[in-house]
């Protein structure tokens, strides 16, 4: 199967999954993250601020911020294809929707952050694979922030089982996260 085809199945099953499954399975995943020793000892976390469907994060990036982490989340700059970094201090005060409906924090509230300052990032996907592979939604927007954090960051993938697959289609500019946590 192509990268398209992959997409298109797996984002149906992410959209018909049943919201009571999601959210239990986003508290399991969340609890698996917390256990993570990297993640104990990260001071500096990217977290993406999920869609609907996808594995839920607000309840982290709250946490996290109980617990004394600094919290970036992306921030899309449609003009460059990248990624910006913006630390979050209230989720509730400096989010709003934004481009492609991801919530992001509003121009009021942009406190950039290079991405060498991540030391842990939890990434979204579409689907990964065993090895680590990812496949989003077909932008390359965290392939290339991915490409831009130290090489001693460590990243994770989040996504209920069903999106891990054996193997997918990968293209050069692919990167990959070193561990996956489903549920």
């Amino acid at each position: 199967m192509g990268k398209a085809t992959i997409r298109r199945v797996v984002l149906r099953q992410l959209k018909q999954q049943r919201e009571e499954d999601r959210r239990r399975k986003s508290e399991a995943i969340r609890r698996k993250v917390f256990r993570l020793m990297a993640f104990r000892r990260a001071h500096t976390v990217c977290c993406y601020v999920a869609l609907p469907y996808e594995v839920q994060t607000w309840r982290m990036i709250e946490e996290m911020l109980l617990n004394g982490k600094r919290v970036v989340v992306p921030v899309v700059r449609r003009g460059t294809k990248r990624l910006q970094l913006s630390e979050v201090q209230n989720p509730t005060a400096d989010l709003a929707p934004g481009t492609f409906g991801v919530w992001e924090p509003t121009p009021l509230s942009l406190r950039p952050v290079p991405p060498r300052e991540v030391d842990f990032a939890l990434v979204p996907g579409v689907a990964f694979d065993r090895r680590g592979h990812r496949l989003g939604h077909g932008h390359g927007y965290f392939d290339r922030l991915l490409s831009r954090l130290p090489r001693a960051a460590v990243t994770v993938g989040l996504g209920f089982r069903f999106q891990l697959l054996d193997r997918l289609p990968t293209a050069a500019h692919d990167r990959a996260v070193q561990k996956v946590l489903t549920a």
